[in-house]
């Protein structure tokens, strides 16, 4: 699937996290972000999953614009550096959200 970044750009208050970010990954690459912390990599993530929606630019994926698309709608997944993607909740919260959203049964998710 291939991932493509129009200027993006994200911020929180006055402190920008991504600034004018444009960006491609091509079908079947394997990409890894590097930089230090606060430089916006996780945000970055975070945006093209749908869990952060930037303040402009748009997100592309295999071809269809998907900056307005809900996270759950996109089929992206990716590797954060924390183990969780939402830190205020449980391993088991975090495992059961996306379940949750596909609306697997309660039971299998257990």
């Amino acid at each position: 699937m291939s991932i493509e970044l129009s200027g993006v750009r994200k911020s929180f208050g006055d402190f920008v996290a991504v600034d004018d970010v444009s960006l491609e990954v091509r079908d079947g690459s394997l990409t890894a972000l590097l930089g230090p912390s606060g430089s916006g990599k996780s945000t970055l993530l975070r945006i093209i999953a749908g869990l952060e929606v930037p303040d402009s630019g748009r997100v592309v994926i295999a071809g269809a614009d998907r900056t307005d698309t809900p996270a759950r709608s996109r089929d992206v997944g990716f590797v954060f550096q924390h183990y969780a993607p939402f830190k205020h909740m449980t391993v088991r919260d975090n495992i059961a959200f996306g379940l949750k959203i596909r609306k697997v049964p309660r039971e299998r998710i257990r």
